[in-house]
């Protein structure tokens, strides 16, 4: 009779019944053969030491082929996410440094860009700002890359939202499966805990908007009108995530749908307006 380890399979015809004989455990007799005492028959391991040390190293297989199964577009798009949002956390903080360095040798205020670039080839700061500008180069490229992938795992999202909120809304609820099951409500005010907690304890004013601010409609709007925009925006977004999480294909009226409503929102605000 052949039974399969994870060694291989092994004849028990061809082992001696002596062999095999297990390890007492306890009271209770073994539920399958003693493995090691087969891979010692049959040739496999010398003694213990070598059996302990390739059943590490076939564990650790294992653990690598998961890993590996679990490497999927939306798994690289999340990472890629973080990475976008360390890079830019790190330039502002390295350029409000250079900044405090620089006004040690000048008065002049400058910012930013023209700031690392003017002082690159300094002798005390260049170090700095060269590498403020290869962070910058670094966030440039990831973002076309954040891009590209949000365009392949949710098109109808990212033609919405815009590629890059696409992608910040993906990560912050965790994937898309776990976007495409909120409700629209919950992904208005997504990004916007601290204001939602604070409201519940009734110390502030329920948030309009969370994440989807940084949408040109709704940064876009009259202040009055926000909240109405933010309501309908993320209502359609959470028709696209579901619709990318179902494997849909991208859909022609979604985006058409939503400028006219839009549309109604702020003639209607203008109307009361007068």
């Amino acid at each position: 009779m052949e039974i399969l380890t994870w060694f291989g399979r092994v004849d028990l015809q061809m082992i001696k019944p002596q062999q095999l004989q297990p390890e007492p455990v306890g009271a209770f007799p073994l539920p399958q053969p003693d493995l090691r005492a087969l891979a010692k028959a049959c040739g496999f391991a010398a003694d213990d030491g070598e059996y302990n040390r390739l059943l590490r190293e076939a564990a650790l297989g294992l653990v690598r082929r998961s890993i590996l199964d679990g490497s999927t577009v939306e798994q690289d798009l999340l990472q890629a996410m973080e990475a976008l949002d360390n890079l830019s956390q790190a330039i502002n903080l390295l350029d409000e440094r250079l900044y405090e360095w620089s006004r040690l040798h000048s008065q002049e205020i400058v910012h930013g860009k023209d700031l690392a670039e003017g002082l690159k080839e300094d002798e005390n700061m260049g170090t700095l700002a060269k590498a403020i500008l290869g962070l910058r180069e670094s966030r440039k490229a990831t973002e076309t890359d954040v891009s590209a992938a949000s365009q392949a795992l949710a098109p109808n999202l990212a033609a919405l939202a815009g590629p890059i909120l696409a992608a910040r809304l993906i990560s912050r609820a965790g994937g898309l499966s776990r976007l495409a099951k909120m409700p629209s409500s919950r992904v208005q005010v997504m990004g916007a805990e601290k204001s939602l907690f604070k409201h519940l304890k009734g110390h502030a004013p329920s948030p309009k908007h969370g994440l989807i601010f940084r949408h040109p409609a709704v940064i876009g709007s009259a202040k009055k009108l926000r909240g109405r925009v933010a309501r309908t925006l993320a209502a359609k977004l959470t028709i696209a995530a579901r619709l990318d999480y179902f494997g849909a294909g991208l859909s022609m009226d979604l985006q058409a749908s939503l400028e006219a409503r839009l549309r109604d929102i702020k003639q209607r605000g203008r109307n009361r307006g007068r």
